[in-house]
């Protein structure tokens, strides 16, 4: 069992880090929805591909989308074939889509 004061610790660190991916997200995009409106969501999922944190900026309505496409990443890159430093990336609308009209 993990002390209450060790994990506040962890879970300060781990949502200052998922805040981080999303400022940097927003200061980088080329996209005004993103840039700007903060049209974005930013996670960090287990090894299960359950979410364990997500920032507190962006649209509650990419969560639902990442959830879904963590899945397809965990069936074709199981996470045993992963090292450290390897990034997923993807944009294919077939697998997952946070908008329809996209």
């Amino acid at each position: 069992m993990i002390d209450p004061l060790t994990l506040e610790v962890f879970w300060s660190r781990l949502i200052a880090t998922v805040n981080e991916q999303a400022t940097s997200l927003m200061r980088t995009a080329f996209s005004p929805t993103v840039a700007e409106a903060g049209d974005l969501s930013a996670c960090v999922f287990d090894p299960r591909g359950y979410m364990i944190a997500q920032a507190v900026t962006g649209t509650p309505g990419h969560i639902n989308s990442m959830a879904r496409c963590i899945r397809h990443f965990l069936d074709a890159c199981p996470p045993e074939t992963l090292r450290p430093g390897d990034v997923l990336v993807t944009n294919d609308p077939w697998k997952t889509s946070g908008h329809f009209h996209d």
